[in-house]
């Protein structure tokens, strides 16, 4: 009985974790505080608010600038020397380069759309982690559980052949046996929690907050049994973040590749001014003339970074190619898993119900003396690997509907 009661003290602190009612934190709750404190989707958020498409950035706007210069001259055989000095206000424009400032402005707008889609892609995989440390404390907590009543089926058993020790109708053997299996399971609950434990660390950090913070989960891991692959592709093939990301980056190779091509083109540029200050110049006042120039040879360059723009652009789309298949197949395996595992799930809580019922016969069989202590130790296995299947079952469906949403685009919805 000693033995019995230190074996309750040792798990006496654990049980709490599962029958602890306050302080619950629901899934949407650790979600809307990731996503108010996660620190990647902060930064992820500065990045996307940076702006590079504006039409100055582009050279399409002109310019505007204050200037001021004096000097003095001496020419020989003058007794004094001669002093300038001028400041004016000058307009430059660029009014033709070939198209190169559209193709620039294309390619600014193009990267920050690309800042936009990985903000998304960071908040969506910031979602799918704390959804999978969530349910990964559900899982252990129900874990938990059945190793508990499983523990608790090895305690009545070393009690028993304890007793029957004492009287002398059992060996030690039977008693040392009995001990190693209760020791067995014991070990079993503590690594169960230590993975709790693990998971509910993992989260805080998630939720940016102190990885010590203590809450409960809630029971049970729902999900949704009617998904639709012809549904979840086509959302894919038009929001899913990484194909985005690759087409956007075509269009950017596309638009570097006419900046190199506009280099072949005249730039002329308008220019006006006024000179506000005039000392020992001739001319003061407003001042307007135009400018043009045309490369004609630099040496061959041109010619080479047109090349390494045409092989970018190649590269841009066999990437954006190399997407496309790579969602292809991870929808496919995903929902391959989805469906397994949401199939095995009812299989495995039948096989559940069916192993309970056996165990409990077992127990009481062998108290009775009509069963050796390993066909009682299998029954324990049996139910425990029964629980465990049907626990991993439903965690499997859970994360796989979830990357499945997050492929199609819609998790954040």
């Amino acid at each position: 009985m000693k033995k019995k009661i230190l074996g309750l003290l040792f798990f006496a602190p654990f049980w709490g974790f599962s029958q602890e009612t306050s302080n619950v934190l629901t899934i949407d709750q650790a979600i809307e505080i990731a996503l108010e404190n996660n620190f990647s989707i902060q930064i992820a958020r500065n990045t996307a608010d940076q702006v590079n498409a504006s039409w100055g950035s582009a050279g399409i706007l002109p310019s505007l600038g204050l200037g001021a210069n004096y000097s003095i001259s001496e020419a020989p055989g003058d007794a004094q020397a001669t002093a300038r000095a001028r400041a004016t206000v000058e307009l430059n424009w660029t009014v033709f380069d070939g198209f190169r400032m559209f193709a620039a402005h294309s390619r600014f707008r193009s990267m920050d759309e690309i800042n936009s889609v990985n903000f998304r892609a960071t908040v969506e995989n910031t979602i799918r982690e704390v959804i999978n440390q969530y349910y990964l404390i559900v899982s252990a907590q129900q874990q938990l559980r059945s190793i508990r009543h499983t523990l608790m089926v090895s305690q009545t058993r070393f009690d028993f052949v304890q007793a029957r020790h004492e009287v002398g109708s059992a060996s030690r053997l039977d008693v040392l046996n009995a001990r190693v299996d209760f020791n067995t399971d014991s070990s079993s609950y503590r690594r169960s929690v230590e993975q709790m434990l693990s998971a509910k660390t993992n989260l805080n950090r998630l939720l940016a907050r102190d990885v010590n913070t203590e809450f409960q989960v809630a029971e049970g891991i729902p999900f949704s049994g009617d998904l639709d692959f012809s549904e979840i592709h086509a959302m894919a093939l038009q929001q899913n973040a990484d194909l985005n990301i690759s087409r956007l980056q075509t269009m950017m190779s596309e638009a570097s590749k006419r900046e190199i091509n506009a280099l072949h083109m005249p730039t002329i540029s308008l220019n006006a001014g006024y000179d506000f200050f005039n000392y020992n110049l001739i001319s003061r006042g407003f001042f307007y003339g135009a400018t043009a120039r045309m490369n004609l040879f630099n040496g061959f360059e041109t010619q080479r970074r047109q090349r390494n723009a045409r092989l970018a652009f190649e590269s841009a789309q066999l990437a954006e190619q190399a997407a496309l298949l790579n969602l292809e197949t991870q929808l496919r395996l995903h929902f391959i898993n989805y469906e397994t595992n949401r199939d095995l799930v009812n299989l495995e809580a039948e096989n559940i119900e069916i192993a309970q019922q056996n165990m409990e016969i077992s127990l009481e069989r062998y108290q009775l003396g009509n069963l050796t202590a390993l066909e009682l130790r299998e029954a324990q296995r049996n139910y425990l690997n029964a629980i465990n299947r049907h626990i991993n079952s439903l965690y499997l469906t859970k994360i796989s509907e979830i990357v499945l949403r997050q492929l199609a685009g819609k998790l954040m919805r």
